[in-house]
């Protein structure tokens, strides 16, 4: 890859562990807290980790807002890091560009989600 390509694709790792944090800690501030793989972690733990939300969505107890919120960034992280791992093998700047895109509305999902466990819980 040129250097203009690998700083593209640490960016964009970058992000994604960001977005992962965070999802991290919403996941531990849920009224039924679900504890994520955290520290020095690899994609084997957390990729897995992050699927199993999606599966158990339906059970966690949340009011239906945040339900699709939590639903909608567990998805969204997951389509970005697997195009991120398509990206690894055979890079594509528009590739890179739908990661950002994606972790971008990752984040303001994740952001409406922190919102309400901060604020609005009641």
């Amino acid at each position: 890859m040129t250097d203009r390509a690998d700083e593209m694709m640490e960016h964009a790792g970058h992000q994604i562990a960001h977005i992962y944090s965070g999802l991290a800690s919403a996941c531990a501030a849920l009224p039924l807290p679900i504890t994520l793989p955290t520290g020095v972690v690899t994609s084997e733990e957390i990729i897995p980790a992050v699927r199993r939300i999606v599966e158990i969505i339906e059970e966690v107890p949340l009011p239906e807002d945040q339900q699709a919120d939590l639903f909608a960034v567990a998805t969204y992280w997951l389509a970005a890091v697997d195009l991120y791992g398509i990206n690894v093998h055979e890079f594509e700047e528009s590739r890179v560009a739908g990661v950002m895109g994606i972790l971008l509305m990752a984040g303001e999902t994740l952001g409406q989600l922190a919102e309400w466990l901060l604020n609005d819980r009641d």
